[in-house]
């Protein structure tokens, strides 16, 4: 036997045997537990809270308001079709609102900045002068105007969670009379109770879209229901009052 070999070939022999009995002791161990807290749960309050702080501080955002079934009031003497625009902080807006009558589809087109106001009733019409109280739909200063609204609404609860714009969204259902909607549809008669539905997005807390269905004007139909749909909220937008020199 070469005890030489032997001896030398023992004591790495026993530095392997040291080392697997480690890395077998190492991966056998579990490691300290993490423990993380659940994100409290918001009460509805505070979601509307959130909500209306958000609304109020926005400096831009577009926005769609669409008459579900056609049933609403008429807008200039025509049938309201859909209304599409862009606001900014604190008192722009610029609007376009299709319609359609007995001579076919038009566009009316309104810009708003400050106390002044314009508007147009097809593409290639000059522009005219619009006092903003004859201006149905007050789109100037929105957030503000929703922030408003929100403590207005009355036996508001969560009913679903809903994917509305791009993500989960919390549909908050309550009423509202037809006077408390005055300071956003100018002319809003009184005295109609109003079904309100708020989509209010889970994580952000921004108020994605609005239903109010009922009348709010006298004129309007049975079934009435109004759909407004916001959205790119502080995305750049350039609204300017129309040269009317020409």
């Amino acid at each position: 036997m070469n005890v030489v070999g032997s001896a030398i070939r023992s004591p790495s022999l026993a530095a392997l045997a040291m080392a697997f009995l480690l890395l077998v002791a190492a991966c056998g161990s579990d490691p300290a537990p993490t423990t993380t807290e659940p994100e409290p749960e918001l009460s509805l309050e505070e979601v509307l809270a959130r909500t209306g702080e958000n609304l109020a501080s926005f400096s831009t955002a577009t926005f769609q308001m669409i008459d579900e079934n056609e049933t609403g009031a008429k807008f200039f003497g025509a049938t309201l079709k859909n209304v599409d625009g862009e606001v900014e902080s604190p008192d722009s807006a610029h609007i376009v609102v299709e319609v359609e009558s007995a001579m076919g589809f038009a566009e009316i087109e309104i810009v708003a900045v400050g106390d002044v106001a314009f508007m147009k009733f097809s593409a290639g019409a000059p522009w005219n002068p619009l006092p903003l109280d004859q201006v149905p739909f007050n789109f100037v200063g929105l957030g503000v105007t929703l922030s408003n609204l929100l403590p207005l609404v009355q036996d508001a609860a969560i009913a679903a969670t809903e994917s509305v714009g791009g993500g989960p969204a919390l549909r908050v259902d309550g009423t509202l009379m037809s006077e408390d909607l005055s300071t956003l549809i100018t002319s809003a008669d009184t005295g109609h109770p109003i079904d309100l539905s708020l989509w209010i997005g889970e994580a952000d807390h921004e108020l994605r879209q609005i239903r109010i269905a009922g009348q709010i004007f006298d004129d309007d139909g049975e079934g009435t229901s109004r759909l407004i749909i916001l959205s790119d909220y502080n995305t750049p937008v350039d609204i300017q009052l129309p040269d009317t020199s020409a």
